[in-house]
């Protein structure tokens, strides 16, 4: 890990975070992602980085490859929180962000995932809106084992020296009476 994101890791402060992460190269947000030692926060602000970027996965690395596994499982508790409307701002929905990860990146920048003052995680999975369908979908698609297929046999015929005809087996043998 770089030491800027070392050191804005080291304070679990959403703003260091952001910024620390914002300003790493690809190589090392996709070094930090793969570190069993990320923390649940700066692992979403990776992965929610590497999105912005277009980069769902990398060699054997993949967006989600931690994470996916907590879509859709309750792990943080979800209470109406009616402060954000009562501040005079404006409650935002998932339908205001182009993208799942843009709703995801709002959400960590305003709390997420321990509190939800926009509601944009009423299942308390630490996802915002799509992005845990998103992840899923990458995660789903990066595990499938790659499609190995085999020549097809297809037989050809040949003529002989003396003028006979034959095709040949998947074997190798000669088969006389096959065209």
């Amino acid at each position: 890990m770089g030491l800027l994101l070392q050191a804005a890791c080291s304070t679990n402060d959403s703003a260091s975070i952001s910024r620390a992460v914002s300003n790493a190269s690809s190589i090392q947000l996709w070094a930090e992602q793969r570190n069993p030692q990320t923390g649940a926060l700066q692992l979403a602000y990776v992965e929610t980085e590497l999105a912005s970027r277009g980069q769902a996965t990398f060699g054997s690395s993949y967006i989600g490859q931690r994470t996916s596994s907590r879509f859709g499982v309750a792990s943080y508790s979800r209470q109406a929180d009616a402060s954000v409307k009562e501040k005079g701002h404006d409650l935002r929905n998932c339908s205001d962000f182009g993208a799942s990860w843009q709703a995801q990146r709002f959400f960590l920048s305003q709390g997420g995932p321990s509190s939800d003052p926009h509601n944009l995680d009423r299942d308390g999975d630490g996802l915002a809106c799509e992005w845990g369908t998103r992840i899923s979908s990458i995660a789903k698609k990066a595990r499938q084992p790659a499609r190995v297929s085999r020549p097809r046999y297809t037989p050809r015929c040949y003529t002989g020296p003396r003028g006979g005809r034959y095709t040949v087996s998947a074997s190798g043998s000669k088969n006389y009476g096959g065209c």
